[in-house]
């Protein structure tokens, strides 16, 4: 019963999400026959990000950690993707973790500075307008094991994340509230015939991510971005991994027909003491056995 229960409600956000999209048409203020035309930005990004996790105690239920976020972009009308900074951030959590497969984080405070992209030529005029912003992240992530030969082979993960950001708090009028929703569902999967947590592995990982926006000022763009990254990823140390890939992301602006599209390489650094939960388990298995 309570299966059923999970299934049904995941169905219903499930729908309920993707219905926003449609409902931010209807909400348009134009006919149909004046509407102008989409227009999409073809933008060069890079996209930075470093992953730390340790334990708080030592039963290995709670645990911390922090991300920091480091991002440029091109400048109007070059593929120089290093011309212009488009996002520098630092993220704590505090998380816990239920038994093997689940987790909740929670991100109470965090800082992000970003500047405009650069898609259009009014967008040069923005260069230099900073904005800080604050924002509390609500994360539980759920993660899913595709066996081959009896052992865990690809790993899936399912992350959604619950955010309410205050954008522009150094703003004189103050700071615009809104509240968003993000869903990711990422595959990584071993390529030299080892698990994903053992020591030196190699693994292709990709992922797509959906984001949604509600609140003030958020007019048509509550379909907000689509992320999707290819890339190929190494473990070495035990606990330490760096992923390099490919990144194609678009963003909608608050008219809705505003489109950029952002594509460029991608590198993560993870310091993962988290992964020592896993690391070796069949070997430990087998000595149990």
């Amino acid at each position: 019963m309570r299966r059923h229960t999970y299934k049904s409600l995941f169905l219903l956000m499930t729908v309920y999400m993707l219905a926003l999209p449609l409902r931010s048409q209807i909400l348009d203020e134009f006919p149909v026959s004046d509407r102008p035309d989409r227009r999409m930005f073809d933008e060069r990004v890079f996209y930075s990000k470093f992953i730390f996790l340790d334990y708080l105690s030592d039963a290995k239920t709670w645990f911390y950690y922090f991300d920091i976020i480091h991002r440029r972009q091109s400048g109007l009308e070059n593929n120089n993707l290093f011309e212009q900074p488009l996002r520098t951030s630092i993220r704590p959590y505090i998380a816990y973790q239920f038994g093997r497969f689940t987790r909740v984080h929670l991100s109470p405070l965090a800082l992000f500075i970003s500047d405009p992209r650069q898609g259009q030529p009014s967008d040069v005029q923005q260069i230099g307008d900073t904005e800080y912003e604050l924002r509390t992240t609500l994360e539980i992530t759920q993660d899913a094991y595709i066996k081959k030969a009896g052992k865990e082979w690809i790993n899936m993960t399912h992350r959604w994340r619950f955010e309410s950001r205050w954008r522009g708090v150094d703003d004189p009028f103050g700071p615009v509230w809104n509240y968003r929703m993000r869903q990711r569902t990422r595959f990584r999967v071993p390529i030299n015939g080892k698990h994903f947590y053992d020591n030196n592995v190699l693994y292709t990982v990709n992922y797509h991510e959906l984001h949604l926006e509600f609140g003030p000022n958020m007019n048509l763009n509550q379909f907000a971005q689509n992320r999707n990254f290819v890339g190929i990823g190494y473990r070495f140390w035990d606990w330490a991994r760096v992923d390099v890939g490919y990144l194609h992301q678009y963003n909608f602006r608050g008219d809705g027909r505003t489109i950029d599209m952002s594509r460029g390489p991608m590198v993560y650094f993870f310091i993962d003491y988290f992964s020592k939960l896993r690391i070796g388990r069949s070997r430990i298995d087998n000595i149990i056995n």
